[in-house]
């Protein structure tokens, strides 16, 4: 059997599944009716309110693919905010991240401005306050001072 053969064969199987498993009406038949559309919304503008479950997306009688409910948010793990005061900044933010906290701020307490090199700085402040717990998607803010380099 030719390679052309077995992947027609596979395609009109799966045509076949597709639709149900029922192939064209035999000759002087109308074909069975079918829903036109899953997925029917109001038309805007027409002022008329939504029927209930208009919107929704409902699976066909017999389908094949059932409509699996939608996962809903689930909020951020609290987490306990690990001190890091006296840190070098790289070590500082490897901690955080360690702990689950990826959104990290470095700034300087001079000028409040951003730490361009963590590891040439020491955090002397953090907020939160080491110990609180606080969700995993809050930023963690670094009050820094350059090292002096002798």
């Amino acid at each position: 059997m030719s390679t052309l053969t077995v992947a027609g064969s596979a395609l009109a199987a799966g045509v076949l599944f597709l639709s149900g498993g029922s192939g064209p009406p035999p000759p002087g038949e109308a074909a069975p009716a079918r829903p036109s559309s899953v997925y029917s919304p109001s038309p805007e503008g027409t002022g008329s309110a939504p029927s209930p479950g208009a919107g929704v997306i409902t699976p066909l009688p017999g389908s094949p693919f059932p409509v699996k409910p939608r996962a809903t948010a689930q909020p951020a793990p609290t987490l306990l905010v690990p001190d890091v005061r006296g840190a070098d900044g790289q070590t500082a933010k490897n901690r955080l991240e360690s702990a689950g906290f990826y959104s990290v701020r470095m700034v300087s307490v001079d000028d409040g401005g951003a730490v361009p090199d963590p590891a040439g700085w020491r955090v002397v402040n953090q907020a939160p306050d080491p110990g609180n717990a606080a969700e995993s998607t809050r930023q963690i803010t670094l009050q820094m001072i350059r090292i002096p380099s002798f």
